[in-house]
């Protein structure tokens, strides 16, 4: 998924609007929060001049005075709202994800004066109590937290200690931005350049997207940096073959790994035979695995709701004996699907601490996306000296570096 956020400075010029939908159509946003549209009404019209397209819903707010207001678009086509708040600094939509999960989005816009901040902060910690734990919040926040946001630098502020409150008491993440230090700019001679647009999200909203990067789009026709949140998961290459622990524990599993083993081919030279066993075994774990435990967390939510059902039906009706059988069953299942999940994360955790028999897999898998954050490359330095961040640039320069790396040492 990936959602834009930008202070657009209104969008009552046709040549503003066609940059911005230009900007917006190559960003490839599936949600769209915009600031000071400066529009008391968003009409289909609008809307389609600014992103285009006939699969676009929207929630927004009216502006206050001469600025203000907002808008939060999605495609319907890959985005599913089910529900909306609208509040005075903010709209909030709780989207339905193709998972069957449901997070709450946030698009913000702060206010300049400090006796409407005081309300703006009050506001965004109610939504946290809404939102719960699965939450991101986007927008021009009109605050930076730290002086070092600031090109001119000057004193920590009230403002600067409410925003770092708010966000300590929320526990929300605050990702780094990637292509630009500062997001907003006077635009004046001796320019202040400020970070006033941001992302931030919770821990559990984390544990959903756990690749997250955070970007700052080029400035056009605004004052503002677009700011883009870009949940896909980077392709490196081929995910590598890794075998699970929790595939120790099921009852089959021994049995079948022998039958496998003596089934491959071991006709050839032993060398190349081993390899072919190797190969041959490797794919029919993937496929055991797959059908075998498929995805436990699903699992485990419908195992669930199953459970609840029929606790629901004893509390009413009563159970007959097959039902009550049914339901501990599906308990003993539950048990073992929780068991495996902690296996699984505790696997790629891997805390010296950990001990086996620690249930919570929460806290295994906060540690699986530390860990990944801290393996991520983000950027690399070219032996040209210039330092880049795209993709395709990044894993050409590894590739080139191993390549000349065991080139010399044949040599």
């Amino acid at each position: 998924m990936r959602i834009l956020s930008w202070n657009v400075r209104g969008l009552g010029s046709k040549k503003k609007r066609s940059v911005i939908k230009t900007l917006l159509t190559g960003s490839g946003a599936d949600v769209v929060i915009l600031q000071e549209t400066k529009k008391t009404e968003i009409e289909r019209r609008l809307i389609q001049s600014i992103w285009g397209g006939r699969y676009n819903d929207w929630v927004s707010i009216p502006p206050w005075g001469r600025s203000g207001g907002g808008v939060v678009i999605w495609n319907t086509k890959c985005v599913s709202v089910v529900e909306s708040v609208i509040g005075a600094f903010s709209v909030s939509i709780k989207i339905k994800w193709l998972d069957g999960n449901d997070w709450w989005l946030s698009g913000v816009c702060g206010p300049n004066s400090f006796r409407e901040r005081k309300l703006f902060w009050e506001e965004l910690a109610g939504l946290y109590g809404l939102c719960g734990r699965r939450w991101c919040l986007g927008g021009d926040f009109n605050v930076v937290r730290f002086v070092s946001e600031k090109s001119n630098g000057g004193r920590t502020t009230r403002s600067m200690q409410d925003f770092n409150d708010f966000i300590r008491e929320t526990s929300l993440c605050d990702p780094n931005l990637h292509g630009a230090e500062f997001t907003w700019s006077n635009l004046r001679e001796n320019a202040i350049w400020c970070r006033l647009d941001r992302f931030l999200f919770s821990t559990d909203w984390e544990a959903l997207f756990p690749n997250t990067r955070q970007l700052a789009l080029t400035r056009v026709t605004s004052d503002h940096c677009p700011i883009l949140l870009d949940t896909i998961c980077v392709k490196w290459g081929p995910t590598p073959f890794r075998f699970e622990n929790m595939w120790l524990e099921h009852p089959s599993f021994k049995e079948n790994f022998r039958n496998w083993w003596m089934t491959s081919d071991s006709s050839s030279w032993e060398g190349f035979s081993f390899m072919r066993k190797l190969k041959s075994l490797k794919l029919e774990l993937k496929t055991w695995s797959k059908e075998t435990f498929g995805e436990v967390g699903k699992e485990k939510k419908e195992i669930e709701a199953t459970i609840n059902k029929l606790d629901e039906e004893d509390r009413d009706e009563g159970l007959c004996f097959a039902k009550r059988r049914e339901r501990e069953n599906l308990r003993i299942l539950l048990e073992e699907l929780v068991f495996r999940e902690e296996i699984y994360w505790s696997q790629r955790a891997k805390p010296k601490w950990a001990r086996e028999g620690d249930s919570n897999t929460s806290f295994f898998h906060k540690i699986v996306n530390g860990r990944r954050k801290r393996n991520f490359i983000e950027r690399i330095e070219l032996s040209s000296g210039l330092v880049v961040e795209e993709e395709a640039l990044i894993q050409e320069e590894i590739i080139n570096f191993y390549k000349k790396l065991y080139s010399s040492q044949m040599d």
